[in-house]
């Protein structure tokens, strides 16, 4: 049996706008979906191309649309994929597509929560396997995490293999679940990592990325504190200058 397509869902407000662009409206409704608790994402340009299969310039287009349209906030940082902050109220609960109601009923198409669904289909199996089906969620962090890797690889090299982004996910949800890193520190090492000019060419996966995690965190720290140390010094210098 086939599985339901996939609906992203467009608040009212936004569909009514008549400055906005047809184009423009179809990445509000992707980027809606793809919010997080906090309200807030961060596909990469080429991810939100292949999700609505516009071009990465119609991409970029669209994208200031809504931000000069007050539907959403762009923080843009060189290097990195933009972080996008809805700045409109969403829709009630039961119209959204939230984070514990991800797996979709196959033949309606309404949605339910993993906790529901994982009782009916294997109500004997442990909670680890519970978790293990949440984490596959597209608005999940470890899958956030698995696309912000994706795409700043991607800004590097375009013509990527595209990977199992699925695979991905799991493990870098192993390393929330059983490594126990928090999503901050995984998406500090990522962005780091895919900065510095020998890592980023040696974590191509997120399996090498969990494997490498503790040698790059400490690297990262080391550099930082390296960076500290040297500001503090320039800074007592030109104060000596001055005097």
């Amino acid at each position: 049996m086939t599985a339901k397509p996939l609906f992203y869902k467009l608040p009212a407000e936004v569909a009514r706008r008549r400055d906005l662009p047809s184009a423009a409206k179809v990445i509000a409704a992707v980027l809606i979906y793809r919010l997080g608790e906090n309200e807030s994402c961060w596909p990469g340009l080429r991810i939100l191309a292949g999700d609505t299969g516009l071009s990465v310039g119609a991409v970029r287009q669209s994208i200031r649309h809504l931000e000069n349209g007050k539907i959403f906030a762009v923080q843009r940082v060189k290097g990195r994929a933009n972080r996008y902050r809805l700045l409109i109220e969403t829709v009630s609960e039961s119209d959204t597509v939230r984070k514990d109601k991800c797996v979709k009923k196959w033949r309606t198409g309404v949605s339910e929560s993993g906790t529901e669904l994982y009782q009916k289909i294997a109500p004997n199996q442990n909670i680890e396997q519970l978790n293990q089906i949440q984490s596959l969620c597209p608005k999940s962090d470890a899958f956030r995490l698995a696309e912000l890797l994706l795409s700043l690889i991607l800004a590097r090299k375009p013509d990527f293999k595209k990977p199992n982004l699925q695979g991905w996910a799991k493990d870098i949800d192993r390393m929330i679940r059983l490594d126990k890193r928090t999503p901050e520190q995984i998406e500090a090492v990522i962005r780091w990592c895919q900065q510095d000019l020998f890592w980023q060419s040696n974590i191509l996966s997120a399996a090498k990325l969990r494997e490498k995690f503790d040698q790059l965190e400490l690297k990262m720290g080391k550099q930082n504190a390296h960076r500290e140390i040297g500001t503090d010094r320039g800074n007592q210098v030109a104060g000596n200058f001055i005097r």
